[in-house]
């Protein structure tokens, strides 16, 4: 190998500043000062940008067994929501010093594709886990884990805080006039619903009660399907999950002669950009992408550092922006 090619070692980087190596790498790795003037790491610095020295993570991985990476295990499916908390994701991982490594599974893949995803991770000795799923692989593995959406009590959760959101939306309904109202919603957003309902004074009948089912045809097939079930006898307004289910519902009951809002009023839950851009714009909570992937972050480097902590459940409360899909009655 050529002196050209040669790889720059810490011991050059020490010889070039005429300091300890010991000393070079506390600097370099920011673990310590331990005698670091000013000038010392103007020295370490200077030899690092004169030599173009590359640390070698991968020995010092092996060395620590760790891999300076965060796992992420989630759908990709359904909504614009997935892609664009993807990349919220990466960036606050990479803002944290760590690479980020993605495994995901479609939204109608069974519970085992999950796990296969789950397991791609543990082969990747990474240093912890941010899960749409609360997979007990991660206690079991000894992996360091927070969970999306989800308050299993294995792991620390962040999470929309659905009982405010559902009651903000039926405040707002209400106070637009509307006395009746349904929701194509799943499980646990469906049952915050029946019993919050009529605090609102609101009105609701169990077919205005829709359980939305597998990811791949539930935005297309799901208000038609809603409106069989109700004998096309409408309430004043509907809960759509997230923008793609208000989305499709929209032009759905526009195909059967249904006006929003004039009909039909229609707000969601989870959204994305599209709502702005839509016709009607759509009545949405304005869910902070950023403030979640920063509290996902956050919590799984907290856990990595004190993996005994008690499990906590963080919730983040989105803001219900008013557009034009919900009119006054």
């Amino acid at each position: 190998m050529s002196e050209r090619q040669k790889r720059v070692t810490l011991k050059d980087v020490a010889d070039y500043c005429g300091l300890s190596r010991s000393l070079v790498a506390f600097i370099i790795s920011n673990s310590g000062y331990r005698n670091s003037t000013p000038e010392n790491r103007r020295k370490v610095a200077e030899a690092v940008k004169v030599l173009n020295y590359r640390p070698n993570t991968a020995a010092r991985e092996l060395r620590s067994r760790k891999s300076s990476t965060i796992g992420v295990a989630m759908p990709m499916s359904g909504t614009g929501f997935y892609g664009n908390i993807a990349l919220e994701l990466q960036r606050e991982i990479k803002r944290h010093g760590f690479t980020s490594l993605f495994s995901f599974w479609g939204g109608d893949d069974p519970e085992e594709m999950h796990a296969d995803s789950i397991r791609t991770l543990f082969s990747r000795n990474v240093d912890g886990v941010i899960s749409w799923d609360p997979s007990p692989f991660f206690r079991e593995a000894g992996i360091p884990a927070v969970v999306y959406g989800q308050d299993s009590g294995l792991y620390d959760s962040v999470s929309p805080d659905d009982e405010q959101m559902i009651d903000a939306v039926l405040r707002h309904l209400a106070e637009f006039g509307h006395r009746t109202v349904g929701i194509l919603g799943m499980r646990e957003r469906n049952r915050i619903f029946r019993e919050r309902y009529a605090e609102s004074g609101l009105q609701t009948r169990p077919e205005w009660i829709f359980e939305l089912a597998s990811w791949s045809r539930r935005p297309q097939d799901a208000f038609g399907q809603f409106y069989r079930n109700c004998g096309g006898t409408l309430p004043d307004a509907l809960i759509c999950h997230s923008d793609t289910e208000a989305v499709a519902a929209v032009s759905s009951a526009g195909k059967l002669g249904v006006a929003v809002p004039h009909d039909l009023s229609v707000v969601a839950l989870d959204s994305s950009f599209v709502v702005d851009y839509f016709h009607p714009a759509l009545d949405a909570f304005d869910i902070n992408l950023p403030e979640i992937a920063a509290q996902l972050v956050a919590r799984l480097l907290a856990r990595i550092g004190d993996p005994e902590a008690p499990v906590r459940s963080f919730k983040v409360l989105p803001r219900l922006i008013h557009r034009e899909s919900v009119g006054r009655k």
